[in-house]
């Protein structure tokens, strides 16, 4: 039985710590640079500490920000809420009283308006997912070759022991 995809909504939840191998520096500057924060918000929601990020998206979009902000180097997952159930989660988070105390505010203590879907990501998020949509061809591609090339060396074998 499939779900109805426009009763799914996803929110964006930053776990508040950073990634293994990652420089501190690195990430509160990238952080920084895709929410335009200043350091000391950036460091307030890397604080360990899970912080909402964005309410309602949709699919797509919340998978985005989950993308770039990994990349960036923050641990980052998304919750599907759906509107006719009990919401599900990607992974359990750590405070959920925190969660719910500010999940009706943004990063930086704003009030969320309705922004439209085009202005929301700035645009050094859009080169950065465009840098990792970019990688991910490459690797996919890479795979794939292996694949083929496996492939063919088995056909080759087969007939090789099928000669004798």
């Amino acid at each position: 039985m499939t779900q109805n995809t426009d009763n799914q909504v996803y929110r964006v939840i930053m776990d508040g710590y950073f990634l293994a191998d990652t420089s501190k520096t690195q990430v509160v500057r990238k952080l920084k640079r895709l929410f335009g924060a200043t350091e000391e918000k950036i460091l307030n929601m890397l604080d360990g500490q899970p912080t909402i990020i964005k309410n309602q998206l949709p699919k797509n979009r919340a998978y985005q920000y989950l993308r770039t902000i990994t990349n960036a180097g923050a641990a980052c997952h998304i919750d599907k809420m759906n509107m006719t159930g009990p919401e599900e989660t990607t992974q359990l988070p750590v405070h959920i009283e925190r969660i719910s105390e500010i999940g009706k505010i943004d990063p930086l203590g704003k009030i969320k308006e309705s922004i439209s879907e085009s202005n929301s990501f700035s645009e050094d998020m859009r080169q950065e997912l465009l840098e990792m949509d970019q990688v991910h061809k490459k690797s996919d591609l890479v795979i794939i070759s292996l694949f083929i090339f496996l492939f063919l060396v088995l056909i080759a074998t087969v007939i090789f022991l099928s000669l004798f």
